[in-house]
């Protein structure tokens, strides 16, 4: 089974390039709908209007459920791989770029990594405030909290607007239950009066966690950036997705020229969101 996606092109052309944007945690491919939109636009005003946009579900999030195989991030990535291929053989082009967020920031690497071992490395790997190494004891756990909140939901809601005031109620922001709802399926699509579950799957959300927090990508990062590829690790001013030791690892890798390192100014960890234009500006200098 091949991954949920959607492809995004500049006045119906035939790409010749293609970025692929993952996700984080909980996230949908269609979270970057409206930023890789601004960005293909960018790109056509500069005249680089080979570019095309593919706009991610990760195994176990949005439309792509179900997948065989583990919940690790290694799994995903061969997931990414495999998207990779079938693109390539279906619309042609190549993929030259990923760009991942958070949790899709480990999948792009280790799918940059999978990639070149079969011929097909990309150009550009994007990791937008997500740490490239194990983070035993992360300073933000706003993401358990939510998995906590939404464990405690009853089975269906009448609304999505139901949904969101139970997620309101339990201490989550508005902005963040809203984006939850767009995980929000349908009981029984042709059944009436509609009612509405929430659509993933946590045991595995959980699984697929605990292996994004293990798992020490700094070696891929070195590989990639030694056969050539571009590395850009993008953080969020005021995010603490990144910090301590892993923070100085990533400085003393762009200090050595193995990566360039840059912040999104008044940005927390949702950088598209919170400063688009700066990411932008990152992606199109």
């Amino acid at each position: 089974m091949t991954l949920a996606h959607q492809l995004l092109t500049i006045d119906a052309q035939k790409p010749e390039r293609w970025m692929l944007f993952l996700h984080g945690i909980l996230g949908r491919g269609a979270n970057w709908r409206s930023f890789a939109r601004k960005w293909l636009a960018e790109q056509a005003a500069a005249g680089a209007t080979d570019w095309g946009a593919v706009l991610v579900d990760l195994r176990d999030h949005g439309d792509s459920q179900d997948l065989q195989g583990d919940r690790t991030v290694t799994a995903a990535a061969a997931d990414v791989v495999a998207l990779a291929q079938s693109i390539t053989q279906t619309e042609g082009g190549r993929v030259a770029a990923l760009l991942g967020h958070s949790f899709g920031g480990k999948v792009a690497t280790a799918a940059a990594q999978q990639l070149r071992a079969v011929g097909l490395g990309v150009d550009a790997l994007w990791i937008i405030d997500a740490p490239v190494g194990p983070r035993i004891e992360p300073r933000d756990r706003s993401t358990d909290e939510v998995i906590a909140v939404l464990d405690q939901l009853p089975p269906e809601f009448e609304t999505r607007g139901e949904f969101v005031d139970v997620i309101v109620a339990a201490g989550i922001s508005k902005l963040i239950a809203q984006w939850l709802a767009t995980n929000l399926v349908e009981v029984e699509p042709a059944a009436e009066p509609r009612r509405w579950r929430f659509g993933l799957d946590l045991d595995r959300i959980r699984t697929l966690l605990q292996d994004f927090t293990r798992v020490d990508l700094w070696p891929a990062i070195e590989a990639e950036a030694a056969a050539g590829g571009q590395v850009t690790l993008v953080l969020g001013e005021r995010s603490q997705a990144v910090y301590g030791d892993e923070l100085a690892r990533a400085q003393a890798h762009a200090q050595a020229g193995t990566i360039a390192l840059a912040t999104v100014a008044g940005a927390g960890h949702l950088v598209h969101v919170d400063n688009p234009a700066g990411l932008l500006e990152l992606l199109s200098g």
